[in-house]
Order: C-alpha cells, then structure tokens, then sequence
C-alpha cells in the first residue's frame, strides 16, 4: 500500500486518540491502519455484484471488517461501534485522498 496512503491514516487516527477514541490506541493503530486500507480496497472484489456503492455503504463494510478484526465477540460492541465509525471514516479519507506515490 503506498506509504503517504498509510501515513495519512495513521496521523488521522493519533488525532482521534488524542481525541479520546479509545479505538484508536497506539498499540492497535498501525494493525487498523493495515486491516482497514486493506478492506477498503478490497471491497468491489468482495461486492462485485454492487455497480456504484455509495460512500455510506462502503464504510459500513469497512466498520464492519474492523469489528470483526478487532473485537473477540463482535456482536456485543453495542455503542463502541460509533468510535469505530469514526476509525473506518479517517481510513476511508486516507485511502481516497489525493495523495500518490511519487
């Protein structure tokens, strides 16, 4: 993945601890930060069937991916998924930003 992609989202996710999300520790950022733009770009591969998904949809799945990476029993995340939320929000601006590798 290109390394300003990954930089972007980790900054944007020390930003949200700094915050006070507790999903963005530092001893899980980098491990969000890869599972994350991994998800994301693997979506239309995993959603083939989905012409143009909207931008809603696709952190949904994303939001998604984190829990169930993340969470031992991801069925009882209850209101934490908001703090998830706003994880799989910064990742998807990361990987939509902009920025490229020379």
């Amino acid at each position: 993945m290109p390394e300003p992609t990954r930089a972007v989202a980790l900054a944007a996710l020390t930003e949200l601890w700094e915050q006070g999300c507790p999903i963005a520790s530092p001893h899980d950022r980098d491990r969000l930060v890869d599972i994350g733009l991994r998800r994301w770009h693997s979506f239309h591969r995993r959603h083939s069937r989905i012409g143009q998904p909207s931008q809603e949809a696709r952190i949904r799945d994303l939001v998604r991916g984190l829990v169930e990476a993340v969470e031992p029993e991801p069925g009882l995340v209850g209101p934490l998924v908001k703090d998830y939320e706003c994880v799989a929000e910064a990742i998807a601006k990361a990987a939509t930003s902009p920025l490229r590798e020379p």
